[in-house]
């Protein structure tokens, strides 16, 4: 259970981030493909923009753990993990420089 907690709160940071630090009109509600599709679309951001392809990195990486949550925990997952910590990090230290 603490691997989807871990998640969950993954995902929250996420969404505060953009939410906090960004002036866009739509905010951001989700990390599902649809919720960052529409948010992409609401606040006219390009496919280009490098928060967005951040944020689409950031989701595929959190569904593919969740997707490993009931297997045993693997170095792979262990890493996994790690490399979305460093992407969230990587997000709020650069989020000013993207909008």
């Amino acid at each position: 259970m603490d691997e989807f907690l871990n998640r969950i709160t993954a995902q929250r940071k996420v969404i505060n981030i953009i939410n906090k630090e960004t002036n866009y009109n739509f905010p951001l509600v989700g990390l599902s493909s649809k919720s960052l599709t529409r948010w992409k679309s609401e606040n006219l951001i390009s496919d280009e923009s490098e928060l967005i392809k951040i944020l689409y990195l950031i989701a595929a990486k959190l569904f593919f753990l969740a997707n490993k949550s009931q297997e045993q925990i693997t170095n792979e997952y262990r890493l996994l993990s790690k490399n979305v910590s460093d992407l969230i990090n990587h997000l709020n230290l650069n989020i000013k420089n993207w909008q």
